[in-house]
This record gives C-alpha cells, structure tokens and sequence, in this order.
C-alpha cells in the first residue's frame, strides 16, 4: 500500500503485523498458470520428528493456500528445535522460472529488526545509547519545527513508533534526493502533537532517520553499517539492499499485483519491474534475502544473538529490542490472542494460546514477508512471497504452531481467515484507490484560462509538482501535472478543481488538484488529493515550466 494512505487502514496494517510497501512502475498483465503443483525443491523433513506426519502433508496445503490465495510464487521455512525441518518454495519467481527456498525477495518492513539490531551493536561498542541521547546530536541535520522534542527523541522513541511525527511517506516516493536531504526538509513539517504517541504511530521516515543517525555514528553508509554489522558476522552472503543489487542475483523474484482478488486467484497477475530509484528509506524496508536466511536470522533474535554456539552479537542488545516499549491498540478483543500487543525495537510482541510469538510483516509493492518465532518453543516461521496483496504470511504462524505444537485447532488459518481477509485487504485498496472524490457540480467552470494554471508548485516537504498546457484534438487544450515520476491529464471537475489518474504499478488512483487565487486575482496555490489523502498544499514559484 502507498506509504502515504497508512493512516487510510491503519487497522488493516496492524492485523497484517505491519507493512511498508515500495511502489513500482507499470509493465503490463500477464496470466501465470493457476495449477497446483509444487514446483522447487523437496521439503527437507526428519523421518524420526514426531510432526512428520504433518510436515509431510504441508507442501500440499501451502500449494493449494498460494493458488487460492492468488500468490504467483512464495517459499516458506520452518526451523524447530534449531533444525530446519521444512523449507520449499511453490509457484513461479517470473514468468517461467520456479520459486524456490533460495529465491531471494524484498523482506520490506522485516528491514526494521535489522536497523534495530545494528543501532544495538553501536550501543554495546559505547559509541550510542537507547534512551538518553537525542537523535538530533548523532545527526545534527535532523531537526523539527519543534525544538523542545527534537532535544527529547532517542533512538528508543524512534525505533518503537512512538513519535508524533506524521506518516509523509509519499513525500519520498520514488525521489532522487538523497536521504540526508530529505531529512533536512523535516524541519518544515507541521506536527499534529508535541507529545509521544500513547500507541504505535508507525512511522518508516523516522526509521530512516534512525538508520541513517547510526550510519552517521559509525562513519559509513547504512548499507555498509548493515553489512559490517550483520551480514558479514552471520554469513548471509546471498543478502542486500536495493531492487538493482536483488536483480543481479541469479534467482530473485520479481514482482506482482493484481485488480482483483478474482483475478489474482485465476492467474491474472500484472508484473512490475525492479525499480532503478534508490530507496530514500531504506533503514525501513529495503533489505532482500531468501528464506532460508530469513529463518536463519529469526533464530539468531531467538537464541539473542547466538549462532552455532557462539555469541556473535550482544546480548544486551537484542534483549532490549525484544522488550515492550510501546503498545499497539486493537479495536475489539482477540480469541486465542493477549489482551494487549506489545511493540519492541523493530519486533512486535504478542501470545497465541499462551505461547509468546514475536513477528513482523513486510510489503513493498509486489512483495510480501513475514518472520515469526515462538521463544519458548524454539520455532521460527519465515515467508518470502512476490505480491503485494496476501494475508497467507501473516497467519501460516498460526497454523504452523497449531500442528507442530499440536495446539487446539480453533481456527482455519489457511482455508477461512487467510482468504477471508485478503478480500477485505483488495476491498480496502479498491476503496482506496477511488478515493473519496466529493459530489461533481454541473455547470460550475473554472475562473481562469488554463493558461494561468500553469506553473511550477513547491512544498518544502513533499517537492515539486509541475502543471504544463498540452494540445488536446478535443478542445484545444488540456492540463497535465508531473509529481516526480507521477503524471496524468488533468480533466475539469468543478469551480477550481481538476481530475486526473495515476497508474503507477500499485499506486493506482484519483488525485484531485484544487487551485487557489490570492487577493490579486492570480493562481497561486494548489492543494492537492492523492487517493482520498488530505489535502496538500504546494505554492506556486514565478518559475516557468519546461514543456
């Protein structure tokens, strides 16, 4: 989902144990055949477990969960007792090569435990602290309007959600700007409070600021930071950041959509490409992997930081991340579920039938992830797939723990809740993506020529949107914005306010472009609606645009 709309179906978002998509370009349909067959290598079962019997029927039910569930490809690990005890993939990573458990594939919002975990190797080596420090003074470029919680907010308030800082995500979306740039832009953004959230207000900007703060600390980049930190000391050779550096592996997965829940589940999936732009918040979501080390790396966080017998990373650290520091608030009380989720560093924190599982989701458009472990149990859960919509990552934990732990069965995870509420997540996106567009008023014209529309418009956050006059057979003449990589005609609705349409692989939608005229009778101002958005407003400049 666009980072943008978070606030749109925040409910949504917190069943699916968060996400943070990445938006791609458009590269046409395609139909992936909708058979049921599974495709990689062979389930990897100990003959003398004692759920083998439930291993050994697996690879067929998750086959039928991806195929009805609409899932081009995906591959699923499973460690217990420190072994693993199943990892396969099914279906297609393309068009026509398979997916298998060394598919690499975006883990998106999994990245956060990353981040987390490499800030906590920085506080073992003395050079950062959690909860003490203000961010501001390891990066001095982050500032706020408000000074007073800027000299207030640690890495620990960033990391568990707990800032007041709105979600501006789309402000980022697919920008050329560096990082460190945007974060400077911050100081302009208004804040809705000057008080920490009493509740996760998920935020993936502020974990760029963490990330690139801790970067700044240890005197590299944060792809270098993750690298010497973490994928160096625990061998995960086939790991990175970035779509371009994921589409040099020999295996990776591309990425899907589809328009519909029926159609994604007939096999009609639209492909979109890798995405050439750096992503501005990496330290929230850009880390790609295959299962096996994402299985791998859940068991790390389980045993703290311990691998093969060794401690490789601190201890301390680790247990700080998996430690509540904030809550995230549930509607309505959840069966077989605790009263209250906790969120860590990184981790969100919960019991299912008294067992306690620590998770997290991912989505970035046309991927989807997810990384469950059950302490107490030594099990770990991991789930790779190549589409933007599928509630099957977020509940196979469930299922998993159901049959191997041979817990009560009181829910159909796979038949009923999985498929269930990935209709109501295309429902949502749908809703979305009309946006809610107000009433049309017949008969009500603009008050200026298209001409005096035209111009460039800035935001000190959210960049430049330029607005051309292009020739149209129809009338003589037609408006046209260009939003970075966004771009769409701009169709009269009524009064001030134009139309138009964004296709931009997943971001698919309305947007609505309202003018405003100062005292002297001039354009100068548009507030602009993206998908049902609030209104943004962008100031025109005395620049003239290029054609």
């Amino acid at each position: 989902m666009p980072h943008f709309l978070l606030s749109k179906s925040s409910r949504l978002l917190f069943r699916s144990s968060f996400t943070h998509p990445r938006l791609l370009h458009h590269r046409g349909s395609i139909s992936l055949a909708r058979t049921i067959s599974t495709t990689t290598s062979s389930a990897d079962v100990p003959a003398a477990n004692p759920s083998s019997e439930f291993l050994n029927n697996l690879p067929a039910i998750l086959e039928k969960a991806r195929v009805d569930g609409g899932i081009p490809g995906m591959s699923v690990a499973i460690m217990y007792k420190g072994e693993i005890v199943f990892a396969q993939g099914f279906g297609k990573r393309n068009l026509k090569d398979p997916f298998t458990k060394e598919t690499v594939s975006h883990i998106a919002s999994v990245t956060k435990a990353f981040t987390a975990t490499a800030i906590g190797e920085l506080v073992a080596e003395g050079k950062v602290d959690w909860d003490k420090t203000p961010v501001s003074e390891y990066l001095p470029e982050f500032q706020l309007k408000d000074a007073i919680l800027t000299s207030q907010l640690t890495f620990a308030d960033m990391l568990s959600h707990r800032t007041p800082v709105p979600t501006i995500d789309f402000a980022w979306f697919r920008s050329n700007e560096a990082t460190r740039t945007h974060i400077k832009q911050l100081r302009h953004l208004d804040l809705p409070s000057s008080k920490l959230s009493p509740s996760i207000n998920y935020n993936n900007i502020i974990y760029a600021v963490a990330g690139e703060a801790a970067a700044n600390v240890a005197g590299m980049s944060y792809r270098e930071l993750i690298s010497v930190k973490l994928f160096e000391p625990l061998g995960f050779r086939n790991a990175g950041l970035s779509q371009l550096e994921m589409a040099k592996h020999p295996d990776f997965a591309m990425p899907y959509d589809a328009a519909t829940f029926e159609d994604a589940r007939n096999g009609i999936h639209e492909e979109g490409y890798i995405d050439e732009i750096p992503m501005a918040d990496a330290p929230a979501g850009d880390i790609y992997m295959n299962v096996m080390d994402l299985a791998k790396w859940g068991r790390i966080i389980l045993k703290e930081g311990e691998l093969d017998g060794k401690q490789i990373l601190n201890k301390e650290s680790i247990q700080e991340t998996l430690k509540p520091h904030n809550i995230v608030y549930h509607p309505e009380r959840r069966r077989d579920f605790g009263p209250t989720t906790g969120y860590g560093l990184g981790w969100m924190l919960d019991s299912y039938k008294g067992r306690t599982i620590i998770q997290h989701g991912g989505c970035n458009a046309g991927y989807r992830s997810n990384l469950a472990f059950y302490p107490d149990d030594d099990l770990v859960v991991a789930h790779l797939a190549n589409i933007y919509i599928t509630e099957l990552p977020t509940n196979l934990p469930y299922y998993i723990a159901d049959g191997l732990l041979d817990l009560p069965k009181t829910t159909d995870w796979m038949n009923e809740v999985s498929l269930n509420t990935t209709q109501e997540t295309y429902d949502t996106f749908a809703m979305i993506r009309n946006g809610d567009l107000p009433g049309r008023i017949d008969g009500k014209p603009c008050n200026h020529e298209l001409i005096a529309y035209v111009g460039d418009y800035v935001h000190p956050v959210h960049g430049k949107v330029t607005v051309t006059l292009q020739e149209d057979d129809n009338n003589g003449g037609i408006l046209h914005m260009r939003l970075r990589t966004l771009e769409s005609k701009l169709n009269h609705y009524h009064y001030e306010t134009f139309k138009g349409y964004v296709h931009d692989f997943t971001l698919k939608g309305n947007i609505l472009f309202t003018f405003q005229t100062c005292s002297k009778g001039d354009v100068d101002a548009i507030h602009i609606t993206i998908m049902g958005s609030d209104p943004t407003p962008f100031k025109k400049t005395d620049k003239v645009p290029e054609p």
